[in-house]
């Protein structure tokens, strides 16, 4: 499943917002079909003095909400780590260290 996002502009450095659709030649907001769920990317970067300790210098928390309900939370997580991985260039980021995390609301 190829995903594409827009971006919505937040204030807050380290905090990324997305609503995210399936891509499909082209995107229609008003297809409910095509919507998959609102992400907030809230980035974490270790502080240096522990970068060897710990074996990582950033972390990524995916907050996933709105998730559309014919669609099985399980089956979209790692299309939600691809897309992350596509859109944050962010050098030390890999793909284990993106936790997705589903919020009910």
């Amino acid at each position: 499943m190829n995903l594409a996002g827009i971006e919505e502009i937040t204030p807050f450095e380290g905090v990324t917002e997305f609503k995210i659709y399936k891509y499909d030649d082209r995107i229609d907001l008003s297809d409910k079909e095509q919507f998959i769920c609102d992400l907030k990317l809230v980035s974490i970067k270790v502080n240096p003095i522990y970068i060897k300790r710990i074996g990582k210098s950033m972390d990524m928390l995916a907050l996933v909400k709105n998730v559309n309900p014919k669609l099985d939370k399980s089956s979209i997580k790692e299309y939600i780590k691809e897309f992350i991985l596509d859109e944050i260039w962010e050098e030390s980021l890999e793909k284990e260290n993106i936790d997705v995390i589903f919020i009910e609301s």
